[in-house]
């Protein structure tokens, strides 16, 4: 129950204990101030019991606390007609107290149905006496935040002998209570529905009795003890409602709730009523049937079916909302056997749908297998020189060049045509003479011509034609070269006036400004003929633009002005100017066209991978598509088939006014021509469109299917796919609505209708295709589809690997890590080690079976035994596996050795065993890097399992058993003077009490964490090891860039992740839609089609610490692409292209994160000079401030906190605070187990706490980390790698997500007599820290408090420092009272804080403590501070502010004050300012509090 129930039920004097309250909610309480009472609205599922409402409602009327009036209301989410029953027989108790004759009311059941409630009367004298008392009745329904119900009073005196006799009956027999049995008919709850079926849509208000056919698409439950609540989100593609189902009985409740599922359709009947829940209209479910699906069935029943070869997922961003994962099922439901996917400029959809048809063809042959076609669709530019069309050598400034332009109909050449030519010649820079017509169209000038060009109609009518007009030009022309802007719009033009009137070729020599100014000056944003007349300073007048004759001078003076610039670089020709192209800028400014690429063979798919890595990372521009050069694409053509690619490809967009020969040039490029239905262009037809009419279209495709049969080209139908039925549009339309990289989706025009380009059938396919005969539209949709589909091969696109990735190799890796354990080993342990050393070093090096056959082979004497297998350890991995295959041979003579052998090796496990010495030395190597650097490095995860890491520096965790070790000797003591293991009484080495070594009397070392190696590598190195590693925040940079050096820039990645569209981003995209629209929609509809919209790519990004290594011996591409992270080219690393999980077991991934406790460790030891690794980790003080405050000199009212954990990691936050103070710690092991609790999911609240509130066990035996499972068990009887298993099935939240996995497991652990609540402990937790991993925080975060503790300036310099962003210096320099005053005045904000306001609470609320340990704050000071930490001033006990604690200021402005101060003083504000780049508010506000002291404003007075 919450607090604020808590205190109202206590100030009316209700007891707030009741079972009964415990889920009630107060939703508002207002304050009628002109009557002088408090109304307090009360929120709970379910309607209370009517004694507990009756009686809260009298408590309440006696006021608050006696004297403040008060008035309750109950809000509830369900009433069912079970409550109201039970209400109507409480108020009628009630009322035959005040009226005995009433009495035999209640004899017979009060019937209720929807809202009638129906009273039997035995004669005419009860009824009229209950007629006068049913207003009341009403009222005080309403008063109980029940319905508004009617009475429907019934006169039945013959019923009254045979009723009586019936109760009696019943009240004596006893009932058998059975489970409802499972239902087998279409009938899930109520009875058959047989009412006529009404759209959600036509449903506005409330409503009884209606029906509905609708699918689920979501299901949400409530599951209470007196309630059970069912809420279905439901649509007939018309609307979305919810409905909901109410079940007191738990079982009738599984029933129905096993009987739905999402996706399926139903049949619901019950009123529509208003929900002050939901705030809207919602349906209250009496009767449920499952029908057959409403969806129209997409089915493919073509004896030979097409194979659709142009598919774009929700991995094309922003664009496709075809989900990858279930497009295989979707297909070959329909009755296909293949599918190409060619999202845009990407294959981040392969792994799913490799992984997809693997699953699918999995015991499947031949015709029955299913085939994944993997392609992309790039983006290819021509990487032709452009400047200059149809070259010859030309003087640019001596020679007369021909400078022109054309006004037309329109943009498409083949059907539009010229209404001006204007055109100037020109020789060093002067006008030699000038050329303008205008050209009678005979047809009307569309609108947005004129409105662009001012040429209107009657303006050219009469004038000459083009034909003519053309001719006259090219004659003033003569033969000179010729000079346009945007060239290429007007050859073309040229080209088609000259091929239609049979004028010869045009084959002038024509140079393009816009590309010269593209290669003079990338860095424009442009480089349209605007601004080059600006930029160049060439006279404009935008009221004649647009004008031909107009444009050309000003074209020609910006030429003349570019080629004298050319000219001072020594560029003076045509060929000069050629050879000093710039070919990335070039590809940079080239417009591109798409082409699809299909892998035939696995060669093919790392060509492919090559072109997406190289589009991606040398092609890509900031804020622009990635690109590919064709020459590019030439040279890593082998193994892959090229297509056309759709509308936007360079054969359907370029060939109007092609020649066919021409046409036929271009095709040689492709390997098949694409064309797609009329339908996925129709927004190309229209008026003003590239085609007037679909008769255009049609014959378009038909010269494209003409000429591509002439070029002997394959020619396929392709859909162009983007959504995959037709349904599905909605969800593009809802896509492309959005901005995607700061741009409009080119289909995102106003008034331009989207093209339904849905998977069609074979049928739908032919039937587009017709216009082009019955044998043509077949050969293009169905024979060369599957020809194309016949000729690639099925492939691996994700090798399997077993689990095992293919890890870097170094050179004598496993007898390096063996003496690095060894020599380590003997450092502590002395030589000879002691045998269970020797053992766990063997069973981590090489696993149990090697540690059997020495066992078998040596004999029976421990001491010979420990000899033997530290001989074959060190001997290397060949001896092992001769003394498994010797052990071998002792029990199965008859094998031979080499089958002896290979049985042996295949019984090699744990790190070398398995190969894994690489990945421990690579991690070593990691953080002596780091060591070096003077930086500590934390484990994270269950590395810290391994004694062999602990040996190697990769973790400081010892998971040995509690142990003590002398630091000059090396003699260790695992066992009490009792001969016990320590570890029956101590479950951390550090626990210990302090022992001196009997051997030279030294105080021993304590330590030894007792964790199972088998936690990390499993029992038969069942697991790969993933070793993470958190280096300081500050030193993460340096270990990244060592990866480059111990392994090649080429051979390390960051590992990539895919930033798709989210639910609530979805949601908000839904409602942007609607608004653009002008749509209203129910939340519930936007919702549905949200779903729809999940999952589209919308970025890339990078784990943030993970580093993908390719062994030497392969290549990146062999695994995945590459790209840089968010598509910034500016990115210092590049990521796999692949998110990083599609590959995990195929290469190694090292987690290099960053971590803050290094970072400040750092700082201690520098401002200390001490070895932070000496810090006594037994320290009692320190200890002591997880359950008081006495060790900090302050009281727990003084620092607002109950215990002394503020600021330390891992128990400083409210969470864990509230944990230290339930669970009052006294040793580190108990640490350990508060930090699993704290990082694990249902593990604490709701689980371990309730087990301990309830006295179940105490808090030594709760479950605290995964580890603790895994022991319990093998403790409990279970063998070892049962156990195992368990624990990993429960630590990942399995047992709730796959009952009938958990069912067996929970037999098992019953027949071990595992206790009910350890099980049950384990059915509810969702997620688990390994020991391991808590050791390494916990020893991290005891010498951050022992510092705080020993150090405490040295502490709150150094948190203050490294871990907070927000400051308030005039609080915190006021003291200990003007903080406090700050806190509570945040505080009283509740949740109306900001989130800057949250983290400075928490600043606050350390620097609280800090002032009454009597450390205090002093503001900035110009020459004292530093830019971002604080500075100690020891002899004051303060700390004095860094510069960028100044709200406003930053981090850069901060540093950037340092550097110039570094390099002489500040003589003035003005001089700061200036030097400092700091901005004139924050100057004033410095001013404004006293930082500058005395300080001058200006720098007149330092010249004298």
């Amino acid at each position: 129950m919450q607090n604020d129930v808590t205190r109202f039920l206590d100030s009316i004097s209700y007891p707030s204990e009741r079972e009964e309250l415990k889920n009630i909610e107060i939703e508002k309480v207002l304050l009628h101030r002109k009557d002088g009472y408090f109304e307090v609205y009360l929120k709970e599922d379910v309607p209370l019991a009517y004694n507990a409402a009756k009686e809260l409602l009298a408590c309440a009327s006696n006021g608050i606390h006696g004297t403040e009036k008060c008035c309750v209301v109950f809000h509830y989410q369900a009433v069912l007609d079970s409550d109201i029953s039970l209400y109507i027989e409480g108020l009628l108790k009630d009322l035959i107290i005040k009226k005995p004759s009433l009495s035999s009311v209640l004899e017979v059941p009060v019937i209720v149905n929807d809202d009638i409630i129906t009273i039997n009367c035995f004669n005419k004298m009860i009824l009229n006496e209950l007629k006068k008392e049913t207003k009341e009745l009403q009222k005080s329904m309403l008063m109980y935040g029940l319905k508004e119900v009617e009475f429907n009073l019934v006169l039945n005196e013959e019923m009254m002998a045979s009723i009586k006799e019936e109760i009696k009956s019943a009240k004596e027999e006893v009932k058998k209570i059975e489970e409802p049995k499972k239902v087998v008919s279409d009938i899930i709850l109520g009875k058959e529905i047989t009412g006529e079926v009404s759209a959600i849509a036509s449903t506005t208000g409330e409503q009884k009795g209606v029906t509905f056919e609708a699918y689920i698409f979501g299901i949400d439950t409530l599951e209470r003890d007196n309630i059970n609540i069912i809420t279905l989100k439901i649509s007939d593609k018309t609307n979305s409602i919810i409905a909901k189902i109410f079940k007191k009985d738990k079982a009738e409740y599984k029933a129905v709730l096993t009987s739905l599922k999402v996706g399926n359709w139903y049949k619901f009947y019950g009123n529509v009523e208003f929900d002050n829940f939901s705030k809207d209209f919602v349906m209250s479910v009496r009767s449920l049937m499952k029908i057959t699906s409403k969806d129209e069935a997409m089915i493919d029943d073509s004896e030979t079916p097409r194979v659709e070869l142009h598919m774009h997922t929700m991995m094309s961003a922003m664009d496709g909302v075809i989900p990858a994962a279930s497009l295989v099922k979707r297909v070959s439901d329909m009755g296909m056997h293949a599918l190409c996917v060619t999202d845009h400029n990407c294959v981040q959809a392969f792994p799913e749908l490799f992984h997809a048809v693997e699953d699918y063809n999995k015991k499947k042959e031949g015709a029955d297998r299913f085939k994944v076609l993997y392609g992309a669709e790039m983006n290819v530019v021509n990487d032709d020189v452009d400047i200059v069309f149809n070259p010859k050598t030309y003087n640019l400034l001596e020679d007369t060049f021909v400078v022109f332009d054309t006004e037309t109909t329109g943009f498409y050449a083949g059907s539009d045509q010229m209404i001006e030519i204007g055109a100037v010649k020109i020789q060093n820079g002067k006008i030699l003479d000038r050329f303008d017509e205008l050209i009678d169209p005979h047809r009307p000038i569309p609108k947005k011509i004129t409105e662009l060009t001012f040429i209107t109609d009657e303006m050219v009518r009469g004038c000459d034609t083009e034909e003519n007009v053309t001719k006259r030009f090219l004659e003033w022309a003569s033969d000179n070269p010729m000079v346009a802007h945007n060239a290429k719009f007007d050859i073309s033009f040229m080209k088609a006036a000259c091929q239609k009137y049979d004028l010869g070729e045009f084959n002038y020599t024509v140079l393009d400004t816009m590309s010269i100014a593209r290669m003079l000056h990338p860095e424009w944003p442009n480089h349209k003929l605007q601004t080059l007349t600006k930029k160049l300073d060439v006279p404009w007048d935008e009221d004649k633009h647009h004008r031909a004759d107009y444009d050309a001078e000003g074209t020609a003076i910006a030429f003349y002005k570019m080629s004298t610039s050319l000219s001072n670089q020594s560029i003076n020709t045509t060929d000069e100017l050629l050879d000093n192209i710039d070919m990335e800028s070039l590809v940079r400014f080239a417009f591109p066209f798409h082409a699809t690429m299909i892998a035939q063979n696995r060669e093919g798919l790392k060509n492919l991978f090559k072109i997406v890595s190289i589009a991606n990372t040398k092609y890509l521009y900031k804020n622009e598509q990635p690109k590919i050069p064709r020459r590019d694409v030439l040279k890593l053509r082998n193994g892959l088939l090229i297509g056309s690619g759709c509308i936007h490809g360079e054969i359907f967009d370029k060939a109007t006014g092609k020649e066919d020969e021409e046409l036929v040039n271009m095709m040689s490029f492709y390997d098949y021509i694409e064309v797609q239905p009329i339908s996925s262009f129709a927004h190309l037809i229209g008026p003003e469109a590239k085609f007037s009419n679909v008769y255009e279209a049609e014959e378009y495709i038909k010269r494209i299917v003409r000429v591509a049969k002439e070029a002997g080209k394959p020619v396929v139908a392709t859909g162009d796919v983007h959504n995959f039925s037709k349904d599905d549009l909605i969800y593009r339309e809802i896509i492309i609505n959005q901005k995607f990289n700061g741009k409009l989706h080119p289909l995102n025009r106003r008034g331009l209708k989207v093209p339904n380009q849905y998977f069609k059938t074979t049928k739908e396919m032919l039937d587009d295709f017709k216009f082009l005969g019955e044998d043509v539209a077949y050969e293009i949709v169905v024979t060369n589809t599957n020809k194309i589909a016949e000729m690639v091969e099925e492939i691996e696109v994700i090798i399997d690997t077993g689990g095992i990735p293919f890890a870097p190799k170094i050179e004598n890796s496993q007898m390096i890590v063996t003496d690095m354990v060894y020599k380590k080993a003997r450092e502590w342990y002395g030589e000879p080690l002691p045998f269970h050393i020797e053992e766990r070093i063997a069973l981590e090096l090489y696993g149990a079976p090697f540690i059997e056959a020495v066992k078998k082979n040596a004999g029976e004497e421990d001491a010979v035994i420990y000899k033997r297998l530290h001989d074959v350890v060190t001997k290397g991995p060949d001896a092992v596996q001769e003394e498994i295959a010797k052990a071998i041979l002792v029990d199965e003579p008859e094998k031979g050795k080499d089958e002896a052998l290979k049985e042996a090796k295949d019984k090699m496990t744990a790190i070398i065993g398995a190969n894994f010495d690489v990945i421990y030395l690579i991690a070593q190597k990691l953080v002596k890097h780091s060591n070096d650097e003077g930086f500590l490095v934390g484990s994270r995860g269950s590395v810290g399992s391994s004694f062999v890491a602990n040996l190697m520096g990769i973790t400081e965790v010892n998971s040995l058993a509690p142990h003590y070790r002398c630091p000059k000797c090396q003699f260790s003591i695992f066992d009490g003077a009792d001969g016990e293991p320590l570890g029956n009484n101590y479950k951390c080495g550090f626990d210990l009490p302090d022992k001196k070594c009997p051997k030279c009397d030294t105080l021993m070392h304590k330590d030894g964490h007792d964790i199972p190696f088998q936690t990390f590598l499993g029992f038969n190195a069942d697991k790969v090891p993933d070793i993470d590693l958190n280096f300081s925040d500050l030193n993460q940079a340096s270990a990244h860039e060592y990866t480059k050096v111990l392994f090649g820039v080429d051979n390390v990645y960051r590992a990539g992740t895919i930033g798709t569209v989210a639910e609530k981003t979805a949601y908000g995209y839904v409602k942007g839609y609607c608004e653009n629209k002008n749509i209203i929609m129910r939340s519930i509809e936007i919702e549905r089609l949200a779903i729809g919209c999940t999952g589209v790519k919308r970025t890339t990004g990078q784990h943030p610490g993970g580093i993908v290594v390719i062994p030497g011996y392969m290549e990146v591409f062999d695994f995945t692409p590459f790209q840089y992270p968010a598509e910034d080219p500016t990115s210092a690393w590049r990521t796999t292209h692949f998110d990083y999980h599609a590959i995990d077991q195929d290469v190694l991934k090292l987690d290099i994160l960053g971590h803050t406790d290094p970072t400040q460790l750092r700082m201690i030891q520098d401002l200390t000079g001490d070895d932070i690794t000496k810090v006594p980790l037994d320290d009692k003080e320190t200890m002591s401030i997880f359950t008081s405050t006495k060790a900090l000199g302050v009281t727990k009212e003084q620092i607002m906190c109950d215990t002394g954990t503020l600021g330390v990691p891992e128990f400083g936050t409210p969470f864990t605070i509230q944990l230290v103070k339930d669970t009052k710690p006294t040793t580190f092991a108990e640490l350990v187990k508060i930090s699993g609790l704290a990082h694990g999911t249902d593990v604490w609240l709701g689980n371990a706490q309730e087990l301990i509130q309830k006295n179940v066990v105490p808090f030594s035996k709760v479950i605290g980390c995964r580890d603790d499972i895994m022991v319990e068990l093998m403790y409990g009887g279970l063998e070892p790698f049962k156990a195992f298993k368990i624990m990993e099935f429960v630590r990942k939240g399995k047992a709730s997500k796959d009952p009938a996995t958990w069912e067996g497991y929970v037999e098992t652990m019953k027949k071990a007599n595992i206790p009910d609540w350890f099980i049950t402990s384990c059915h509810k937790i969702k997620y688990m820290f390994p020991k391991a991993h808590a050791a390494a925080y916990v020893t991290s975060a005891f010498r951050i408090a022992w510092y705080k503790v020993h150090k405490p300036l040295v502490y709150y310099c150094t948190y203050f420092s490294t871990r907070f962003q927000d400051f308030d210096i005039d609080a915190m320099c006021n003291g200990y009272d003007a903080i406090k005053k700050k806190m509570i005045e945040l505080q009283s904000k509740g949740y109306d804080m900001t989130n800057k306001e949250s983290s400075l609470l928490e600043t606050l609320k350390l620097a609280l403590e800090a002032t009454a340990r009597g450390v205090s704050f002093k503001t900035i000071d110009i020459e004292r501070s530093d830019g971002n930490n604080f500075v100690m001033d020891e002899s004051s006990n303060s700390l004095i502010m860094p510069f960028r604690s100044l709200d406003g200021l930053g981090d850069s402005v901060a540093t950037k004050i340092i550097e110039e101060r570094n390099q002489k003083a500040f003589y003035s504000i003005e001089d700061f300012a200036s030097r400092g780049k700091v901005n004139q508010t924050t100057i004033d506000k410095m001013r404004t509090m006293g930082i500058f002291g005395s300080m001058p404003e200006t720098s007149q007075l330092s010249l004298f």
